[in-house]
């Protein structure tokens, strides 16, 4: 039984809509979530491929002409909520011209709108939550028994009749480190994808999650897959990726995806700890919470190559940040940056604006906040109430509803899902937009940046981030 695990093609136009001006500085990386299960269906001995639309910049009739060659038994779709419409488009033609193909769709949507998702027809099977073990199970089954006797299987939802059968939820994976390594020799080179300039020193970069879960109860942010409980593999299993990526796939600079990479901190010790040992030398960089660091800690992850991290700041209203339910605070917020700049960390800080209860006098604060902090990088993010979320369920309970055939970026200022009570719709528009020009424009800022230039690579992000910014 053959499998083709698909990324469908989910090109500019999608993420970045009206703001066309952004291309310069989408985010283009591999699918990693697809390249897990991948491994995992090939180190059992499964036939299994990897189609990656976006960096070969594949149309869905060249997609279609691909799963035609390939004929495969089951085709497997992973599908954000932005590019749930892509699946939508990709799972119709599947359809059309294989239609003996299971169709199998993962990924966060279906996780969080299983009925939903289901009863449009056009997938057979969702898999919910983490999806290697289900994948391999699910792959036996069909080998077997076809689409029959389906809820034996944990993990999934699938139709029986007008109903949407739930088969239950399957454990969390506990121990990461018994799973391979991502698939990324079935998909194209590292240097088919570019990451945002604001992200890497060096090419080619890679990404990896070094953990799954994060305990923090944020009402934005859905959890839907790895839920809330912390795992993380070993700091030797993660340095192996390292020194794989760097001798098999040529990598000169690393991000670590882990929403709270510094949770760990006994991990995180002896990561850096390994780092100097084995003369690992190329710049990385992570994300993490501004209560869940130290100066010493900083310090001691500068000294094992990180260059940059980013905080997710969210706002620069107290109030705000009680409604987000972020467990930190403004005062938190000005001094983990302070201390990743006395150590000489760059810093990159993520902002939120349009959530339930957020005011253009509350997001001019954050703005103004923002000023302060005066981080090397800032991203304003417009609000989208993802399902999964606190807050999407809280706004359906209201009597909200959204429609999520259709693409949802959050780079796309043009399309506004949810705005907030007492605001302008197009007023939130254009207070976007305004907030990254009145951010990066600023004389000070960049005369800043320009004393920051090192090599040539460092002068094509700068003006690739220019352009973006300028042309918004």
């Amino acid at each position: 039984m053959k499998t083709i695990l698909v990324h469908p093609p989910f090109g500019l136009e999608e993420l970045t809509g009206e703001s066309a001006s952004m291309k310069e500085v989408m985010n283009i990386i591999p699918p990693l979530g697809i390249c897990y299960i991948a491994a995992y269906l090939e180190e059992n001995g499964k036939d299994v491929e990897i189609i990656d639309c976006t960096p070969l910049e594949m149309s869905y009739g060249d997609l279609i002409a691909e799963l035609d060659r390939g004929q495969p038994d089951v085709v497997g779709l992973s599908a954000t909520t932005p590019s749930f419409e892509s699946a939508l488009k990709t799972a119709t033609l599947v359809r059309e011209r294989l239609p003996e193909s299971v169709i199998v769709l993962g990924g966060v949507h279906v996780t969080a709108l299983p009925e939903e998702t289901l009863s449009c027809k056009l997938f057979d099977i969702g898999v919910i939550g983490e999806g290697e073990l289900t994948m391999l199970e699910l792959v036996n089954h069909l080998e077997k028994h076809g689409l029959k006797k389906l809820s034996k299987i944990k993990g999934i939802a699938f139709r029986r009749g007008k109903t949407v059968v739930l088969t239950g939820k399957r454990e969390f994976i506990q121990d990461l480190d018994s799973l391979p390594m991502p698939a990324r020799h079935l998909i194209p080179p590292l240097e088919k994808y570019h990451p945002t300039p604001a992200s890497y020193k060096k090419l080619p970069h890679a990404d990896l999650m070094t953990s799954r879960g994060c305990p923090s109860l944020c009402t934005f942010c859905d959890r839907s897959v790895f839920g809330c409980s912390f795992r993380g593999r070993s700091a030797e299993n993660v340095v192996g990726e390292v020194e794989d990526l760097i001798e098999h796939h040529g990598v000169k600079d690393i991000k670590f995806f882990d929403d709270t990479f510094t949770l760990d901190t006994r991990r995180l010790n002896r990561i850096c700890e390994l780092f100097r040992e084995r003369g690992i030398d190329v710049p990385w960089s992570c994300l993490t919470k501004v209560n869940l660091v130290s100066k010493e800690m900083l310090l001691m992850m500068k000294k094992a190559g990180c260059w940059q991290i980013l905080y997710g700041i969210e706002s620069g209203d107290p109030h705000m940040m009680e409604l987000l339910k972020k467990g930190t605070t403004v005062e938190q917020n000005e001094k983990a940056v302070k201390l990743a700049k006395e150590v000489g960390l760059n810093v990159r800080c993520d902002f939120l604006f349009g959530t339930p209860g957020d005011s253009i006098e509350s997001m001019r604060k954050t703005l103004e906040f923002a000023k302060k902090l005066n981080p090397d990088l800032a991203h304003f993010n417009k609000f989208t109430p993802y399902p999964g979320t606190e807050i999407y369920q809280n706004l359906v309970k209201e009597g909200y509803e959204f429609d999520f055939s259709k693409s949802c970026s959050q780079l796309d200022h043009g399309l506004i899902m949810y705005c907030p009570e007492g605001v302008d719709q197009e007023e939130y528009r254009k207070f976007i937009d305004q907030a990254y020009r009145q951010f990066y424009l600023r004389p000070a800022y960049i005369g800043r940046q320009l004393k920051q230039i090192r090599s040539l690579e460092d002068v094509k992000r700068m003006w690739k981030g220019f352009k973006a910014i300028a042309g918004l």
